[in-house]
């Protein structure tokens, strides 16, 4: 029987997992609050948004909390499981806009001084929203943005070496570049397929991780 991983940073997920799942809480049962009170000011075009995606939010983290993409792979099959990794992606695409457009909200309340909306809860949402949004630039740019950027200096470094080299021979000679021609695109159709390859690979042993 696999034993549970209880690393640092499987504990630091499932404890961020928690806090999100509870400030999810705490958003829809204020938001429930201001219309069973009829708060007149707390009324904004984002208010809908809000409340209907919080409750879509917390559906969604109960379901992939019992259920991973390892056990849709083995269950459903290796595109179902692609299917559901694009749905999550999209998910939390989305979950960031919510998360921006309730800080936007609360900041609104606060700046409109609005007196039926004060309370512990305001102030919560109001932190928490800030937390999330700093955790996911941070986790962008670290995770995402500077390693490939990275990446794509090295690439692009070897890439204008070699453009230099096919220039040149383009120049000097023209037949033997236009021989190498269907030799490019063959190399280009084959980069191509190696990443979809890659990308079904990596999707498998993920799976197998979790």
């Amino acid at each position: 029987m696999k034993q549970p991983d209880l690393s640092i940073s499987y504990i630091g997920g499932l404890i961020l997992n928690i806090l999100i799942f509870i400030l999810l809480i705490v958003i829809l049962v204020y938001i429930y609050k201001l219309e069973s009170i009829g708060c007149e000011c707390a009324s904004h075009s984002n208010k809908d948004f809000i409340k209907s995606y919080t409750i879509i939010s917390l559906a969604f983290l109960i379901f992939s909390s019992f259920i991973s993409i390892a056990d849709i792979y083995e269950n459903f099959g290796e595109i179902i499981a692609i299917l559901f990794s694009i749905i999550t992606i999209i998910f939390y695409l989305i979950f960031v806009v919510y998360i921006y457009l309730t800080f936007e909200y609360v900041r609104y309340l606060i700046n409109e001084k609005c007196k039926c909306s004060d309370g512990i809860s305001r102030d919560i949402i109001m932190i928490g929203t800030m937390i999330e949004l700093s955790l996911f630039m941070i986790a962008l740019f670290t995770g995402i943005i500077i390693p490939v950027l990275i990446e794509s200096i090295s690439s692009l470094a070897n890439k204008v070496i070699t453009f230099k080299d096919d220039v040149k021979e383009g120049i000097y000679d023209p037949i033997k570049s236009i021989k190498k021609t269907p030799k490019r695109l063959t190399n280009s159709a084959k980069n191509i397929g190696k990443f979809f390859k890659k990308s079904v690979k990596d999707l498998k042993k993920l799976s197998k991780k979790k």
